[in-house]
């Protein structure tokens, strides 16, 4: 039992020390997830980067800014694609490990205000995962791992996530399209549709999140 507790914990400190790092690094860490791809053909290239979209969302690393370099690498259709496929999956990966590899320690290392957050929601089976995903009360990073010390069914977690997922996604991939339309041709079209689209999402969201902790 000792020795489960200490490898849990040594994982966890593991995982920690892996995010200060991505994130102190991350500009660098994208120039070499580019130039790692460009030396792959389109499929592999693809598979790849799901994979790289899975280990990010396990670790607790935002994906945001993966998105946006899906967009403007793969295009709109196959980078939105790519990203809501990987999301999922490193989602999913993130909410079993929770669930039935370290419970008890996701449960002492969530912030009380997500616990209380969690409590005052319930088990209110997709309603949750729909709040939780779409008002922005729990930091995106911790919300895989804040539903799955919930009574929340696997099946209804996926296809929840799934479905509320889709606004942000499809925002952040046209934003990496726009963006990189602009640096190649200097179309400022899609760049200003962008910004009103993240505009018009964050001010739903505030809306949103002040409803939500004013009940």
């Amino acid at each position: 039992m000792k020795y489960r507790t200490f490898l849990k914990l040594a994982l966890l400190l593991l995982l920690g020390l892996l995010i200060v790092f991505v994130l102190l690094h991350k500009t660098e860490i994208i120039d070499l997830i580019q130039t790692s791809l460009n030396s792959l053909d389109r499929n592999t290239a693809a598979v790849a980067y799901i994979g790289i979209c899975i280990v990010t969302v396990v670790v607790m690393i935002p994906i945001s800014v993966l998105m946006v370099f899906s967009g403007a690498y793969f295009g709109l259709w196959l980078g939105f694609g790519l990203n809501l496929l990987g999301f999922i999956c490193g989602s999913t990966a993130a909410f079993l490990i929770a669930r039935y590899l370290a419970r008890d320690h996701i449960t002492r290392f969530l912030p009380v205000p997500v616990l209380r957050i969690v409590h005052k929601l319930g088990d209110s089976g997709w309603k949750t995962v729909a709040v939780l995903r779409a008002v922005g009360i729990v930091p995106g990073v911790l919300v895989n791992y804040a539903l799955a010390i919930t009574s929340i069914p696997l099946r209804t977690f996926v296809w929840a996530s799934l479905v509320f997922t889709i606004p942000n996604d499809f925002i952040l991939t046209y934003a990496g399209v726009a963006g990189a339309e602009f640096i190649k041709n200097g179309d400022l079209s899609k760049l200003l549709m962008a910004t009103t689209l993240f505009a018009a999402a964050c001010v739903l969201g505030y809306v949103m999140r002040k409803r939500f902790l004013k009940q």
